[in-house]
C-alpha cells in the first residue's frame, strides 16, 4: 500500500471546501482558529484539527481522505462522471472547482452513494488488461434485461454454479451499476468462497481465531452498442464459463457464444465532454504544432427501440463549428444525453503551417467502439500523437499487457 499524506491532500482543497467537511462531520477547528485565517494558518488548523481527534473518529476520519485521494485523479473523475447522467447537479459543481480533489472531496460530502459506484468502476477499470480480464465479443445491438426481476434468477444461479456437489448453497450478491459516460452496465458479482479461519487480535489483545466467508469477486462490463463485454473473472476459463452461461440466460435471454478480443475499447461517448485534454492529462498540443482539435463528425444511435441513427457533420472547413457546437446551437442538446451513443466518431486535429506553406495540415482520427481506428494507416509520428490524444481524453482504454495479451484467444462458449 503506498504512503498516504493527507497533509498534500488538504492543500489541493480550498479552505471552503473544508469547513463543509468539518461542518458535516462535526469536527472543530483548534480553540481561537477560524476559517477566515490567511490560507496557510487555516490549513495548519484543520491538519491540527484532525490529530486532536480521538482514535477512533481519527480512523474514520482518514478513511474517508483515502477513499477522496483515490478518486483524486483524472480516471477518478471519469467514473465519478460515470455514475451520474448529464445535466445531474454533481456535475454542475464539478465546473466550479479547481482540482480533482475538490470534486471527490465534494462527492463524498454530497454524493455519498456515487462515490462508492465510482469506486467500483474506477477498480474494475484498473483490473482491465491484467491477468483475470478477458474481453469477448457479441453481435453489436444485444438488448439487456438487468432489472430486478432478472437480476435474482441470475444470482440464483450463480449460487447454484459455484455450489459444491457436497456442501450447502453458496451467497451471491449482485450490484448494478450504470455507466452513464461509457454507455455501459457494470454486473458487480460476489459469490462466498471457501469457508476459511483468519487469526486476529480481539478486544483484549489477544489473538484469536475467527472464521471468515470470504467473497469471490467477479465483475461483467456490458457495452449492448458494441457487443463487447469485459470479464473480469479469477480462476481461469472454467470460471468464466460458469459466469458466461447464466449471465446469456437472464440477462441476455439467449445462450452466449462470444469470440475473445483483445484490442483496446474505444469509450466514444466520453467525446460528449469536448475533445481538447484539460491541463492534467499531461499533453499540451501546442508542443506538436497543433493550433485547434475539433469532432468534425460523429454518428449516434439511439438506445431505445425503435433504433435510429442520427450523423452530425458539420462542414469540413477548420473554421466552422464542430459537431458539439452545433448541437448546442440547433437545441439539439438531447442526442448529446444518454438517450444515445455514439457509434462512430471523427477527431480533427490542424496544424500550424510548415515552411513556406500559407496552409497547415489537418489529421482525421477515425473511431468505433470496438476498436477500429484508422491509427495503422499514419505515420508513425501522427499515430503516436493520435493514441495520445485519445488516451489523455479517456477515450481510449489503456492496451491489454503483455501477460494478457499472451493468454490464447480461443472461442468461449456458454456452460
Amino acid at each position: 500500500m503506498s504512503a498516504f499524506n493527507y497533509r498534500d491532500l488538504v492543500r489541493q482543497v480550498r479552505n471552503q471546501y473544508w469547513e463543509f467537511y468539518f461542518q458535516a462531520r462535526k469536527i472543530e477547528l483548534p480553540e481561537g482558529a477560524t476559517w477566515s485565517q490567511p490560507e496557510k494558518d487555516v490549513q495548519a488548523n484543520i491538519q491540527n484539527g484532525f490529530e486532536a481527534l480521538d482514535e477512533g473518529r481519527l480512523d474514520s476520519v482518514y478513511a474517508e481522505l483515502r477513499r477522496v485521494k483515490f478518486l483524486a485523479t483524472v480516471r477518478g473523475v471519469q467514473a465519478l462522471r460515470n455514475t451520474v447522467p448529464l445535466g445531474h447537479a454533481m456535475l454542475d459543481d464539478f465546473e466550479h472547482h479547481i482540482s480533482d480533489a475538490e470534486r471527490a472531496l465534494w462527492a463524498l460530502i454530497n454524493w455519498p452513494t456515487k462515490l462508492a459506484e465510482a469506486e467500483s468502476i474506477m477498480q474494475a477499470d484498473a483490473e482491465i488488461g491484467k491477468r483475470t480480464w478477458r474481453r469477448i465479443q457479441l453481435p453489436p445491438g444485444q438488448e439487456l434485461h438487468h432489472e430486478a426481476v432478472d437480476i435474482d434468477p441470475l444470482r440464483k444461479a450463480l449460487a447454484e454454479a459455484f455450489t459444491p456437489k457436497k456442501g450447502r448453497s453458496r451467497a451471491c450478491e449482485i450490484d448494478v451499476l450504470t455507466r452513464h459516460l461509457d454507455g455501459g452496465v457494470q454486473l458487480d458479482i460476489r459469490v462466498e468462497d471457501n469457508l476459511q479461519r483468519s487469526l486476529e487480535f480481539g478486544a483484549d489483545d489477544k489473538t484469536m481465531w475467527r472464521d471468515v466467508r470470504p467473497p469471490l469477486r467477479m465483475t461483467a462490463i456490458i457495452y449492448p452498442e458494441s457487443g463487447v463485454i469485459d470479464l473480469l473473472v479469477a480462476g481461469g476459463e472454467k470460471a468464466r464459463q460458469k459466469l458466461i452461461g447464466p449471465l446469456g440466460t437472464h440477462v441476455f435471454k439467449k445462450p452466449l457464444e462470444p469470440m475473445t478480443v483483445n484490442q483496446p475499447l474505444f469509450l466514444l461517448n466520453r467525446l460528449r465532454e469536448g475533445v481538447m485534454p484539460d491541463e492534467h492529462s499531461g499533453l499540451d498540443l501546442h508542443d506538436h504544432g497543433v493550433v485547434k482539435v475539433r469532432l468534425s463528425e460523429c454518428r449516434l444511435r439511439s438506445v431505445q427501440r425503435p433504433l435510429c441513427d442520427y450523423v452530425v457533420k458539420p462542414p469540413a472547413d477548420k473554421d466552422a463549428p464542430d459537431a458539439l457546437e452545433c448541437v448546442r446551437v440547433q437545441h439539439t442538446a438531447t442526442l448529446m444525453g444518454t438517450g444515445f451513443n455514439f457509434i462512430s466518431a471523427t477527431v480533427s486535429l490542424y496544424f500550424m503551417p510548415e515552411g513556406d506553406s500559407k496552409k497547415g495540415r489537418a489529421l482525421h482520427v477515425g473511431l468505433k467502439p470496438t476498436g477500429i481506428s484508422n491509427l495503422r494507416d499514419m505515420e508513425e509520428a501522427d499515430a503516436r500523437l493520435a493514441e495520445k490524444l485519445v488516451l489523455a481524453l479517456g477515450v481510449m482504454q489503456q492496451p491489454p499487457t503483455a501477460e494478457a495479451a499472451d493468454q490464447p484467444a480461443t472461442a468461449v462458449e456458454g456452460a
